[in-house]
């Protein structure tokens, strides 16, 4: 019996494994054409690549209690298409003693879920934001001669690139006082986190309401960037927050609270689907009596019946941040739904 219950779990992991990872690769090609345009940014493909990476974690998360459903199916398919299940039935092993295997490889998923929404979900997030906010509002600067930064009435050129982010014959205009152009011209210059270091230039600055010109040189003079772009980083979203501080996250905005409190729940309740979709694959395949003509039909089944559930709860979760009832009631339907799936079992 030990032998079975090894041979089922490692049949469901191996599937469950290259079928997540799969669907998983999907999705991120979909997510990730959404930030193409950071590209444009000077962006190389492996900062890209990292950057989008972030977002398969969410992406696993819902994806691996389907593809765990989907992959006991199918091995208990390929179990029923041999006649080995109908073997291990007339030698007397009961059906729960089949599925001994798949839920205790649905409470390691669950717990993996749980552990992937408390802690490294948020970690993830929290990396992905602070790489976007890097990318839209750090200089990226060209690895060739040309424009370096545009914008707010400030433009710096660079006339050489000598490599390590450093330039040669820069010329900074800088028109954001009316009535006033300040320019600098320098040998060299260095850029770092936006702050721009120059080496042996002047200073000129001409006074059109004054009429005035005035010219100064310098061995060094250090030009922040940062204050021109005027950097802020955006409020914290629900998603980025630890789970122990969705409850003591500091909130004066009542909207908020509640979509820290149903993101909260959500957490707690969308793992119980790993417990839910392998119950329902079981029925819909393991206990039904096998005719290869209708076997793919109940696969269907099964499949249907998983979109339902998920959209029901999707809705609920989704609904809950702006009415705190629906938390209620989406622990109360996914209860019910593994209360279902357990008196199936016990009906056969």
């Amino acid at each position: 019996m030990r032998h079975l219950t090894r041979i089922l779990f490692g049949r469901v992991f191996i599937a469950t494994f290259y079928s997540t990872i799969a669907l998983t690769f999907c999705a991120w090609m979909v997510q990730a054409s959404k930030y193409l345009d950071v590209l444009t940014n000077n962006v190389s493909l492996m900062r890209f690549f990292r950057f989008t990476s972030l977002l398969s974690i969410d992406i696993i998360v819902f994806i691996l209690p389907i593809s765990f459903a989907i992959s006991a199916a199918f091995v208990y398919l390929r179990f029923t298409e041999s006649n080995q299940l109908l073997a291990l039935q007339s030698a007397g092993i009961s059906p729960r003693k089949i599925l001994r295997p798949i839920i205790s490889l649905g409470l390691i998923i669950t717990g993996l879920l749980y552990v992937c929404n408390a802690y490294i979900s948020p970690l993830a997030w929290r990396e992905f934001r602070n790489m976007e906010f890097q990318i839209k509002n750090n200089i990226e600067p060209p690895t060739n001669a040309g424009l370096i930064f545009s914008g707010n009435d400030v433009s710096v050129y660079a006339q050489k690139y000598l490599g390590r982010l450093t330039f040669g014959n820069i010329i900074i205009i800088d028109s954001r006082t009316p009535n006033k152009v300040c320019s600098m011209s320098a040998k060299f210059g260095t850029l770092s986190e936006n702050i721009l270091i120059l080496k042996d230039g002047e200073r000129s600055e001409v006074n059109f309401a004054k009429k005035q010109n005035s010219k100064t040189s310098f061995g060094s003079y250090v030009y922040d960037l940062n204050e021109i772009l005027k950097q802020q980083h955006p409020q914290r979203r629900a998603n980025e927050y630890f789970i122990h501080e969705l409850f003591s996250a500091d909130s004066n905005d009542v909207d908020k609270n509640k979509e820290n409190v149903a993101m909260f729940h959500q957490k707690m309740a969308t793992p119980l689907l790993a417990l839910i979709f392998p119950l329902m694959a079981f029925y819909f395949i393991a206990l039904a009596p096998y005719k290869r003509d209708t076997s793919y039909l109940r696969m269907a089944k099964l499949i249907c019946v998983i979109i339902v559930i998920q959209g029901i709860s999707l809705a609920f979760a989704n609904i809950s941040a702006r009415n705190e009832l629906f938390i209620a009631i989406n622990y109360l339907f996914l209860a019910a739904m593994l209360m279902f799936s357990i008196w199936l079992m016990r009906k056969k």
